[in-house]
């Protein structure tokens, strides 16, 4: 194939210009973002912020309806760029010295939707039968296209989708898991607003999605946020004292004032281990740090507001950990829907790797413990981060990987679980802690 060139800009000899690149995921509810130096791969600052579409609905299907309306892809558009990404580049730039103008190359990974929205398009077709995306994959596009407040004629590639609900976040997470390469069988598993999986080896792959909201990502909780200072990350509970015992981000001494994503799947955990809550999610124990308003909801206080961060307690109530038990159900449902197309059982996953911006990890025996993963050995699972991002990153910098990509969503299956007709019933068994068949969680059962 015939290498094409492009001359960007000319500069005397004499001034020393590093060319800038930079690496996007765009996340249903947060959009994070590298700044990198394209001679040596060396990242030179980094920034993330919450999608600007949010307010237009927390998941991809109120954004899609959204977009219908007169003007509305044109908002939908101004609020992810406009809003997010070119703040997000002028923050990085000026912490580091940098100039936009010198940004010639950006490389962009977002599920389906967030595609379609960001380049200005409607987002109906990927909500209706027979649920086909306006596009796949694009030809890269200018800067000057989407109005990116780079150099305005800076390449912008893009990971192209798999389908209605899977994109170019998961085949860019597939190319870093690298999951394409072996011949055990791996599941891959994308933790966010839209929960996204891949399942297969070096000879097949296959991908579905399901609509978790964004309580992975601090959505939907009451005292929620992204990982960043000052959120609870992990948490233990002392089963006789009810005391938590937990670890912030941030410096040392850091006080809390939320729960990030892995946070909550702690929480949750520890809460169930120490009987304080039941299999639906009320709390069944008292003591000083568990209370009950005037409606009679539940809810446990980590942090009193005298040793918070903030000007209230932290806590986690009934509510929240009711749509966090239909984020988790609809993860695991999604898995036990996947693997039974196919006729496998999770006894036959080799590797399990999870991926998401949710916290530094995840305590994965937890994971198992609410329901949310499923229970085989604990040496099986592998967190690798924010693979969206890591795959833009790895695009950005190898023409190579770009290929393979392209390959990648070429080759892969994808699977509409809102065509499964048992996917709802596998969703309803779901949606308690760990299941309605305990059987499927023999570990956590051995905590009580």
């Amino acid at each position: 194939m015939r290498e094409i060139f492009f001359v960007y800009d000319v500069y005397p000899k004499s001034e020393s210009v590093v060319i800038g690149g930079l690496a996007i995921d765009i996340g249903t509810t947060t959009v994070s973002a590298l700044l990198i130096n394209m001679l040596t791969g060396e990242i030179i600052g980094k920034a993330s912020a919450g999608n600007g579409q949010i307010r237009y609905g927390a998941d991809v299907i109120n954004r899609i309806i959204e977009s219908m309306k007169p003007g509305g892809s044109e908002k939908l558009q101004k609020a992810v760029i406009d809003e997010t990404i070119n703040p997000l580049i002028q923050q990085m730039c000026r912490a580091n010295g940098f100039k936009p103008e010198h940004i010639y190359r950006m490389s962009i990974a977002a599920n389906t939707t967030m595609n379609h929205l960001m380049a200005g398009m409607e987002g109906d077709p990927i909500r209706m039968e027979p649920y086909i995306p306006t596009y796949y994959k694009t030809n890269s596009l200018f800067a000057s296209d989407i109005g990116i407040a780079i150099n305005r004629d800076a390449h912008i590639i893009i990971a192209p989708n798999i389908g209605s609900y899977v994109g170019g976040d998961i085949t860019a997470g597939a190319l870093v898991s690298m999951l394409w390469n072996r011949p055990e069988f791996s599941l891959f598993i994308d933790l966010g607003t839209n929960g996204e999986l891949v399942f297969g080896n070096s000879d097949f792959m296959m991908s579905c999605a399901c609509s978790a909201g964004p309580a992975f990502e601090g959505g939907d909780i009451s005292c929620g946020m992204r990982a960043t200072d000052g959120a609870i990350e992990s948490c233990t509970i002392d089963k006789d004292t009810m005391e938590p015992s937990y670890h912030v981000i941030g410096e040392e001494g850091e006080k809390p004032i939320g729960l990030c994503g892995s946070g909550i799947i702690d929480v949750i955990a520890e809460l169930f281990r120490t009987g304080i809550i039941n299999p639906k999610g009320k709390f069944v124990r008292e003591g000083k740090r568990v209370r009950h308003d005037e409606y009679g909801m539940g809810s446990y206080v980590l942090a009193f507001e005298e040793e918070a961060g903030s000007v209230r307690d932290v806590e986690i109530n009934e509510v929240d950990i009711d749509n966090f038990i239909r984020a988790k159900g609809a993860i695991f449902s999604a898995i036990r829907t996947m693997l039974a197309s196919l006729d496998f059982d999770v006894e036959m996953i080799d590797d399990v790797y999870v991926a998401g911006g949710i916290g530094s990890g995840i305590n994965m025996q937890n994971a198992v413990r609410i329901g949310m993963l499923p229970d085989i050995p604990i040496e099986k699972f592998h967190y690798i981060g924010n693979s969206s991002l890591s795959g833009a990153y790895t695009m950005l910098l190898s023409t190579e990987a770009e290929r393979k990509c392209y390959e990648l969503a070429s080759n892969m299956t994808y699977l509409e679980l809102s065509t499964v007709p048992t996917y709802m019933d596998e969703f309803v068994a779901c949606c308690f802690i760990p299941h309605t068949d305990t059987s499927l969680f023999p570990s956590s059962m051995q905590d009580e």
